[in-house]
């Protein structure tokens, strides 16, 4: 219970709301008032005539905080408590007896009577008077003293409720007035009031007539009276008081009035300013044409104005029904929870006031939008707050507010997706809006759009052009204009465009802008100029056309037009035609007819007579072809007609025109162009006849220089004789080699080469191609190396022929300009993201020779050219290998790469897709013995070949450069390593020198480390000698294979045991000493002897038998068993093709003799064709002795 001050003002408020409060203080003996307010806190307000009974006076306020709490005893504060306690629940308090010590320490003890006042704002209070108990309490004062305390108190609380007393004796005719009295009329206190004057204080008219009717019942009737007044005082300030009399009878005459005097101007002003206001409120609330709605913090309406009843569509008589509604009967589902989201920070204090708009019910169920405005009204001293709310029906303005968006919606899809440009422009000619059609049409982006005038976009000369126009529709004698206009577009040209111009007016009928719609029209008034000038030019092409007959018929074929070119065919003059002649009358009757036939036949019904002409024109088509015009004289002449249907705009054919050109010449022409053709076919023949003519021809007395010279040389010759055959035998072959290129080249060139695919190893294809050059490489002193990837599927799908010989070509070029260093084959691929079977195989051929300077890439494609002259004279070379590999490529869609610097080397490359043959993928083969394997090689790229090798089966691998690093790792490593793979070409050691030291001085034997010499040449005796001193198991010639290095590395783990020749080993060596029977079918002497020659060599004792012709060869077939045929093909009196078709007609059944074509042609329709008229195989001359060898194995030896 706090200690609070400022009693005076407490007191003042309580006995202004409570005018019997004094009264109640008066009637008995008074030692102090406390004030108690009933709230949480407990506020006390204690009088100074309190602490002056208790002998304290003129105490500060931290002096009556300091005797609180050390003199007043616990007893009497938990007593207070009980009071406030009673006074919360009860409305009439009892007596309390309380004892307190006194300044000198003595007890008093004293009675508390309580008094429990609520005031209008609901606070609530409890006022304590103090009186002191005079039964226990002897030491008083007599009666006067008392009435003077009294008196005191009651002077104290007159003061404090501004309430003065006054008395009228009416037997001396004077007047009373206490101080407070004087105060409120404010005047002195020296002032003698009088009767008259005293009644003149209050205003003039109801006031002062008031007081003197009631003063005078009072007097005259002893009616007592209680008034309020207006009063005016000596200060002249109007105020309300309060006044109320009282008559004292004697003998039955009034003596006196006495009574008391109040000032209530404030609480009167106060009731007053309520009262208008209530009044203006109930005016605003019950006349408003919004809604007001009262509601307490529960939701309850309090009130309700009749607007707020009307919009939610009940009466006046409804009003208590209206009254039971709640925020939730009357919002709508949807808005509810924002709603309640607002009302609940309102009510928290989190906002003031809020607005929604929403829908709400009305009471027959439909919706309606209202505009809510609510705000909350805070009443702390009655402990209730309200919430007032302002409803508007908005439902008309929301329709109108949709219908605006709609409206909106739809002009501005209207307006940007309309097909043409559409602007709103204002009436200074700025842009306020475009769409995009518009921009675009210019050129331009929107935003650089809106930065243009009109003027800007418009075309100079048509600035003015619709000046009138706008001027008119701006003074209202229009709505509307079009007008063709030119504008400029971004780029500077002409666009021709349809401007639609309407103004857009306020209310009052003012033009506010305008809105612009523009057509391009560009196409439009282009095709109008370009059909102008084509009707034009038709005219006059019409008017000037000679040779070329333009008629046009009606429906029925007569004539309407006939131009000048259809008079000079024809011979008819125009006049003699038009509206007088069928058009049928120009053509031959029997090809008519005939025609007639076929459409007849073709459409499913008759056909004849003009309609003949117009079957096809009719459908919408037009009809082309030939026909025979017959003239005036009677003469012929054949034209190409072309029949089109003329129709009107509504598509309806009006009849026919027939455009017809004499084509005689052109017919005379055809009839020779046939002619040539068949010349040309023929000469094309013989060409390829030629062709092979030549071949066979070139090839004859080669065969015989080749076959004989590879006899010779393996015969006993000195060492020149062998040096001069082997001059003779690369000259030959250098020959063949060239007669071979241009052969390939001129075939290319007309088309008679084609790509014939097989399946092929890739690996064994390149390998072989390597071991064609690498002799000549070796020879040179170059590495050869071969780089083929190891993961690379090997079986492809591709003309090994075409391969090879690009291959070769290409290695044989490399090893031809390099003099030293190495040249390299390596072969990858990727995957075709299109066909899974297909990879993209990639072939690359390096040198290290001298390279092509840039500006001779090109030219080295070129046929019969080398880079240059002096290039031809040291290397020779017919020019043609490039030209024919780049051809041959390009039949495999793909083409020659190069990439090449002087002096440094070439790269030539190309890419190819191939069909390939899905290997089955094993898991690479584990070796026990060979782990770790030493590479000693100089040239880098041969020990990353070799290295990626090994990697395949995981063999790990170390490498050095040269033999000193290698015995430096052997020396420091002796164990480390299960086998070496050796280079004999290196410097400061050769391999076989190295191999020595390893022997030696290392001293690891052949079984500790196995070993691998890789070399250039097997005829070197010093590799052939130092591999079997220090026991060198293998020595290869490079380059060396993936699938031979791994052959090697399992025969070093699983050592071959050599076989004892079995019985069908020695019957196959026998086989080449049977007496097989042998037909040589052979015209040309050399040849003949040649193959006769060849024979005895592979087949000793073997019986030969010769012809000359086809003619012999079916004799010799009939009187000899033969076992094998060798036929030449271009023989006298019968062809060797033809000889085999008898042959074979004559055979018997179940029996079969091979027959071998021998042919100097190499055309590949002729290869194809020797195997269709039953031969079994072929050999192109010139033949050696391993070729004819190879047959006789394959068609005798191994059956």
């Amino acid at each position: 219970m706090p200690l609070t001050f400022s009693f005076d003002k407490m007191f003042a408020r309580l006995a202004t709301q409570d005018a019997s409060l004094v009264t109640w203080i008066t009637e008995d003996i008074l030692h102090g008032i406390w004030i108690l307010k009933l709230s949480e806190t407990g506020d006390i307000w204690i009088n100074t005539t309190f602490w002056k009974s208790i002998g304290f006076k003129n105490l500060s306020e931290s002096e009556q905080t300091e005797k609180w709490n050390s003199i007043i005893p616990d007893e009497l504060k938990t007593g207070i408590e009980k009071i406030q306690n009673n006074a919360l629940i009860e409305e009439v308090l009892g007596e309390e007896c309380f004892e307190i010590n006194n300044q000198e320490g003595q007890s008093v003890f004293f009675y508390v009577k309580s008094r429990k006042i609520k005031l209008s704002s609901s606070e609530e209070y409890v006022v304590l008077k103090f009186s002191e108990n005079v039964d226990d309490q002897q030491n008083l004062s007599s009666e006067q003293k008392k009435f003077q305390d009294l008196n005191a108190i009651y002077q104290e609380t007159n003061e404090l409720a501004k309430v003065g007393g006054w008395e009228v004796d009416l037997v001396k005719n004077k007047l009373f007035w206490t101080k407070v009295t004087y105060d409120i009329h404010e005047v002195n206190e020296d002032y003698e009031p009088r009767l008259e004057e005293g009644i003149n204080f209050y205003k003039e008219g109801d006031s002062r007539e008031k007081i003197i009717r009631l003063f005078g019942e009072a007097v005259e009737n002893g009616i007592p009276f209680d008034s309020e007044f207006k009063l005016i005082t000596a200060k002249n300030k109007e105020i309300w008081v309060r006044s109320f009399g009282k008559p004292e009878f004697k003998d039955g005459k009034c003596v006196r009035v006495y009574g008391a005097f109040q000032d209530i101007n404030a609480k009167k002003l106060s009731e007053l300013n309520y009262e208008r206001a209530k009044e203006r409120f109930e005016i605003v609330f019950n006349h408003s044409s919004i809604g007001n709605i009262l509601v307490n913090i529960p939701g309850k309406i309090l009130l309700l104005n009749p607007a707020a009843i009307k919009i939610f569509g009940y009466q006046e008589k409804d009003r208590e029904l209206a009254m039971t509604l709640t925020f939730r009967d009357l919002i709508h589902p949807d808005f509810l929870e924002v709603a309640i989201e607002y009302r609940n920070k309102l009510i928290n204090n989190e906002i003031n006031k809020y607005h929604i708009e929403a829908q709400f019910y009305k009471k027959d169920g439909t919706l309606i939008w209202c505009r809510l405005h609510s705000a909350i009204l805070r009443f702390p001293q009655k402990g209730e707050d309200l919430i007032i709310s302002q409803v508007e029906d908005i439902t008309s303005r929301k329709e109108l507010e949709f219908e605006a968006k709609e409206n909106a919606k739809r002009f501005k899809s209207a307006f940007e997706y309309s097909p043409n440009g559409m602007g709103v422009v204002s009436l200074d000619g700025t842009w306020l809006m475009v769409n995009q059609n518009l921009s675009s049409m210019f050129g331009y982006s929107k935003e650089e759009f809106m930065t243009k005038t009109f003027r800007e976009l418009t075309h100079l000369e048509d600035l003015k052009k619709d000046t009138p126009q706008l001027q008119s529709l701006l003074n209202f004698e229009i709505d509307t204009y079009s007008v063709e206009k030119r504008f400029i577009h971004k780029s500077g040209k002409t666009i021709f465009g349809l401007l639609n111009v309407s103004a857009i007016v306020d209310d009052n009928g003012k033009a506010l802008y305008l809105i612009g719609q523009i057509s391009d029209i560009t196409k439009r008034i282009l095709s109008q100029r370009a059909l102008q000038k084509s009707l034009k030019e038709l005219q006059s092409l019409m008017d000037a056309t000679t040779q070329v007959s333009l008629i046009q018929t009606d429906m029925k074929g007569i004539v309407q037009k006939f131009n000048k070119g259809a008079e000079n065919l024809l011979g008819y003059s125009a006049e003699e035609v038009i509206k007088k002649m069928n058009v049928k009358s120009i053509h031959d009757d029997e090809e008519v007819r005939l025609r007639g036939e076929e459409l007849s036949e073709q459409f499913n019904k008759e056909i004849k007579g003009f309609d003949v002409f117009t079957a096809k024109a009719k459908k919408g088509n037009f009809d082309a072809r030939e026909w025979t015009y017959i003239r005036k004289d009677g003469s012929k002449f054949i034209v190409q007609l072309v029949v089109t249907a003329i129709r009107n705009h509504k598509e309806n054919i009006t009849g026919y025109l027939g455009v017809a050109t004499d084509i005689s010449q052109l017919k005379d022409m055809e009839s020779s162009l046939r002619i040539a053709k068949k010349k040309a076919e023929t000469a094309n023949k013989a060409k390829s006849e030629f062709l092979a003519n030549m071949s066979h021809e070139i090839r004859t007395p080669l065969n015989g220089i080749i076959g004989f010279t590879d006899l010779l040389m393996r015969t006993q010759l000195d060492e020149s004789q062998s040096q001069y055959m082997k001059t003779v035998y690369n000259s030959a072959n250098s020959l063949m080699d060239l007669i071979n290129d241009v052969l390939d080249f001129s075939k290319i060139e007309a088309g008679k080469l084609e790509l014939s695919e097989e399946r092929t190893d890739l690996v064994v294809l390149c390998a072989q191609t390597v071991d064609i050059v690498k002799h000549q490489a070796h020879k040179k002193g170059l590495e050869v190396l071969l780089n083929i990837s190891p993961y690379l599927r090997r079986y492809v799908y591709a003309d090994t022929v075409r391969i090879r010989q690009i291959l070769t070509n290409l290695l044989g070029n490399a090893v031809k300009f390099t003099s030293e260093g190495e040249i390299e084959l390596s072969v990858d691929s990727q995957v075709v993201e299109e066909h899974e079977e297909e990879l993209l195989f990639s072939f690359a051929i390096r040198d290290t020779g001298i390279g092509i300077a840039n500006n001779n890439l090109k030219k080295i494609f070129n046929a019969f050219d080398q880079e240059d002259a002096s290039t031809t004279r040291k290397y020779g070379g017919s020019g043609l290998g490039l030209t024919i590999s780049n051809k041959l490529l390009n039949l495999m869609n793909s083409k020659l790469e190069v990439q090449s610097r002087l002096n440094e080397g070439s790269v030539f490359s190309f890419k190819v897709k191939l069909k390939t043959e899905k290997e089955i993928i094993q898991d690479a083969k584990p070796f026990c013995s060979i782990k770790n394997v030493l590479i000693v090689d100089d040239n880098a790229n041969n020990r990353i070949i070799l290295r990626e090798m090994l990697t395949v089966n995981k063999i790990k691998s170390s490498e050095c450069s040269n033999g000193i690093e290698a015995l430096g790792l052997l020396k420091e490593k002796k164990e480390a390593f299960d086998l070496a793979i050796i280079d004999y070409n290196m410097p400061y050691m050769d391999g076989i020198n190295l191999i020595k030291q390893i022997r030696t001085t290392i001293g690891l034997e052949a079984d500790k480390l196995p070993i691998i010499l890789l070399h250039s040449s097997i005829n070197d005796d010093v590799i052939i000698n130092g591999c079997k001193k220090f026991d060198v198991q293998f020595n290869i010639t490079k380059p060396i294979n993936l699938h031979k290095l791994y052959e090697i590395i399992e025969e070093i783990e699983q050592p071959y045991i050599p076989k004892v020749k079995s019985e069908e080993d020695i019957s196959g060596a026998n086989n080449f000493l049977k007496d097989y029977n042998i037909l040589i079918a052979e015209d040309n002497p050399v040849n003949k002897f040649l193959a006769n020659t060849i024979i005895k060599k592979a087949l000793p004792n073997a019986n030969l038998f010769q012809a000359e012709n086809g003619e012999e060869a079916i004799e010799q077939f009939k009187n000899q068993e033969l076992d094998l045929i060798f036929m030449d093909i271009q023989m006298p009196i019968l062809s060797g093709f033809e000889a085999t078709q008898e042959i074979r007609k004559l055979e018997k059944e179940n029996s079969h003799i091979p027959i071998i074509a021998l042919t100097a042609r190499t055309v590949k329709d002729e290869m194809e064709k020797y195997l269709e008229l039953g031969m079994d195989d072929y050999l192109s001359k010139p033949v050696v002795l391993e070729d004819i060898k190879e047959k006789i194995i394959q068609y005798l030896i191994s059956k």
